[in-house]
């Protein structure tokens, strides 16, 4: 599987603590989109779906973290459709919750003959990022358009938590590794 990067704990990428997996390579490369890192099919790295259910295992065993779910966005995870689906159907074995982000519209996917994984995963988020509908306080959502889907009973409407969050770690060498959905610097230096 062709990954960006990975976070083996997050707080603000669900409704419960999560691994958080970012996949590689995007078709659509929405214009404004913050993580254009993700969209080179020929960027990130090689990681075996096997190697990668064990990480998220080993976080859900783990008393430190103790994940209740793993997120998975892009890049355009369902570009990896087979790879998506195989790794999916591993983590459903660990009772976790499961997020999936698509930039596609659910009815791209059906059409695409995409949607079986439906019924493995708790929530779909999909639709296209639109920079002129963004909205940096929406819950698990980059622009106004884009559509929270409960295809389980796992979570519900009742959990969304609109606001701006980031998550800031910092490394074993001192470095900064920043994600969420962060505010342009002159609106922060500029809000209240």
């Amino acid at each position: 599987m062709k990954i960006s990067s990975f976070k083996e704990y997050s707080e603000i990428y669900g409704f419960e603590p999560c691994f958080v997996l970012w996949m590689q390579g995007c078709p659509i490369q929405c214009k404004g989109c913050w993580n254009t890192q993700t969209w080179d099919f020929k960027g990130g790295y090689e990681m075996d779906i096997e190697s990668i259910f064990t990480l998220i295992k080993k976080q859900r065993d783990s008393k430190e973290w103790d994940i209740k779910a793993l997120t998975i966005l892009g890049g355009e995870p369902f570009f990896q459709y087979d790879e998506l689906y195989h790794l999916v159907s591993l983590v459903k074995t660990l009772d976790i919750g499961i997020i999936v982000y698509s930039g596609y519209e659910k009815e791209e996917l059906i059409q695409a003959q995409k949607d079986s994984i439906f019924n493995l995963i708790d929530v779909l988020i999909y639709g296209r990022y639109i920079e002129s509908m963004r909205d940096t306080h929406l819950f698990l959502r980059g622009s106004t358009n884009q559509v929270i889907d409960f295809l389980s009973t796992r979570y519900n409407a009742s959990q969304i938590r609109d606001g701006n969050y980031i998550e800031i770690d910092i490394d074993h060498f001192g470095g900064l590794d920043i994600v969420g959905y962060i505010e342009t610097t002159d609106s922060l230096l500029t809000s209240k």
